[in-house]
């Protein structure tokens, strides 16, 4: 019925239907609407909009009328699927509802029960000339509403019970604990597929979005303290008796870290804290993320002159570092598995990183930092040895990483090639002592044909027959024998030496010094520079050479 007498409408008003017009009509055409303009206007007016124009009332009443007709045309659906022949008002509601319009008020209240008599409407003059019609206000007994109306019970007042606020560093989804907002809306939103949007998605990759991890206030809070506590603690809690951490390998072991004071009180409980809390599980990510952005932050700005308080200030918070990831491996009821692979570099720079940029030479802070790499090769193993049978591959990745570091630049010994590689025997010191903690069959590899080893010259190939003890001994020939080269040469030396008497150990019988025929196998083998200058006196290292040598040789 609208459709027809729209376009009967339309052609009567409209540009071509008006052929008997003298004067042209431009702009598109509006067709007239049953609702007045003259009511669009009065509305206007009493919004404040004055001298409203009348191809804008003719829109809005065109709209209107849409409207009207939509939503009596929906009542009248309602009517029909209620097998009445008679409109009421409350199949406009549904009809309004339906369309998430606000429904009408005041007509038939709901404790009526839709027996009041219907609205009367007054006569009112507006300025226009033209009359408007408004619903008369009703007086409404108060006594009768509230005899009449729905009853509303009495709550239980205020009262108190106990919840879980986390179990196991878990927090359970109930009502008293914060909602996961995230979570909630991404279940709302999710809906159930029909067969056709199922079968068009089942070759299509569903990508899941990213769910906001939330923390409670009282781990925000805990977080901030545990930070500021372990990298900036008071200073009035400094005891100044802060224990000297092991300088030799075979001293190191982790039970001592663990009762080694930082030197100060605030510091030592934060981290007897991370060893034993159980319900911090959900900072455990957050807390390697820190660390990891602290020991990035000091290589990068390390000390480039022979500054002691920069020097000293560097090992201090490197120290640190490795306290806390310490105090979190160790910690009985943090799950660290899933973190490994956030955690595992922070250790190895610790290990490998050049601390200072400067060539002077200080023996106390060298000595410190030897120390700090000890502890970091110590908890290097601790990892491995711990984790290694859930992650078969842990083991030989960090052997080939640690090769690759203490080959790094080791060729034929050329000067100019030493003096640019003695950069990297920071690196190569920190390989060895971890090489040492990982246990004699992770040091054997120094005697035998590695194939993981970096060619001498980028245009080279892998060299599988490539004895690393003898490379390593005619790159150390020519390191310069000053400064701060010297000390970490004679360093490497001692590692190697200690690591072969190590080995000398595991042989059966009485440790004896080889014959002249063995001592030649093992000069061309190894290189004079080991077998007639290092260790030419040193019994067990030589048996070792000999027992470890490789299978080629033993003919």
């Amino acid at each position: 019925m609208s459709s027809s007498g729209g376009a009967k409408r339309s052609n009567a008003n409209g540009t071509f239907g008006a052929s008997g017009s003298s004067a042209p009509v431009f702009g598109p055409s509006i067709p007239s609407s049953v609702y007045p303009k003259d009511s669009v206007k009065d509305v206007a007016e009493s919004l404040g909009i004055a001298n409203l124009r009348d191809n804008i009332a003719t829109a809005l009443a065109t709209d209107i009328e849409y409207r009207i007709r939509d939503i009596a045309q929906s009542a009248a659906k309602y009517m029909k699927h209620s097998k009445r022949s008679r409109l009421t008002t409350a199949d406009v509601d549904n009809a309004l509802r339906q369309k998430n319009i606000e429904p009408l008020y005041g007509f038939f209240p709901p404790y009526t029960g839709g027996k009041a008599r219907g609205p009367w409407f007054r006569t009112v003059q507006t300025a226009s000339g033209t009359p408007m019609y408004m619903v008369e206000d009703e007086e409404v007994d108060f006594d009768t509403v509230l005899e009449t109306g729905p009853r509303v019970g009495v709550g239980r007042g205020v009262g108190w019970h106990a919840h879980w606020l986390a179990i196991e560093g878990i927090q359970p989804p109930i009502p008293e604990n914060p909602v996961f907002l995230a979570r909630q809306s991404a279940a709302g939103e999710a809906g159930v597929p029909d067969a056709g949007e199922a079968a068009a998605e089942l070759g299509s990759t569903a990508v899941k979005p990213l769910v906001k991890h939330v923390l409670s206030r009282e781990l925000q809070l805990y977080y901030e303290r545990l930070t500021s506590s372990i990298i900036n603690p008071p200073a009035d809690a400094e005891t100044g008796q802060a224990a000297t951490p092991p300088e030799q390998v075979e001293a190191a072991q982790l039970d001592v870290y663990v009762k080694e004071s930082s030197g100060n009180t605030v510091r030592d409980a934060a981290l007897a804290s991370l060893r034993g809390d159980a319900g911090i599980h959900q900072l455990v990510p957050y807390l390697i993320q820190w660390v990891g952005a602290n020991v990035t932050h000091v290589l990068r700005t390390r000390p480039k002159d022979a500054d002691t308080g920069e020097r000293e200030r560097t090992i201090h918070v490197l120290r640190t570092m490795l306290d806390t990831l310490h105090a979190l491996l160790v910690n009985p009821s943090i799950f660290i598995e899933p973190y490994l692979h956030q955690l595992m570099p922070s250790v190895l720079s610790i290990l490998l990183a050049v601390y200072t940029l400067s060539h002077e030479l200080d023996a106390d802070w060298e000595r410190s930092a030897v120390a700090l790499r000890i502890y970091a090769a110590t908890l290097l193993a601790y990892i491995i040895d711990h984790f290694a049978e859930s992650y078969p591959t842990l083991k030989p990745r960090v052997v080939a990483t640690l090769l690759q570091a203490l080959f790094a630049r080791v060729d034929d010994g050329t000067a100019a090639t030493a003096l640019e590689a003695s950069g990297s025997l920071d690196a190569k010191l920190g390989a060895l002592l971890a090489l040492r903690k990982l246990g004699p069959a992770s040091f054997k590899t120094l005697l035998g044909t590695v194939g993981v080893l970096p060619p001498l010259e980028s245009s080279e190939e892998h060299d599988a027959e490539r004895v690393p003890l003898r490379d390593m001994g005619t790159w150390l020939q020519a390191v310069p024998d000053e400064g701060r080269a010297a000390f970490l040469a004679k360093c490497i030396v001692e590692q190697i030496r200690h690591g072969l008497r190590e080995l000398g150990t595991y042989v059966e019988g009485v440790p004896t010094v080889p014959d002249a025929a063995m001592l030649a196998h093992l000069e061309a083998t190894y290189g004079a520079y080991w077998v007639t200058t290092v260790l030419h006196d040193d019994a067990t290292a030589l048996t070792a050479l000999a027992q470890y040598r490789p299978l080629a040789e033993h003919d």
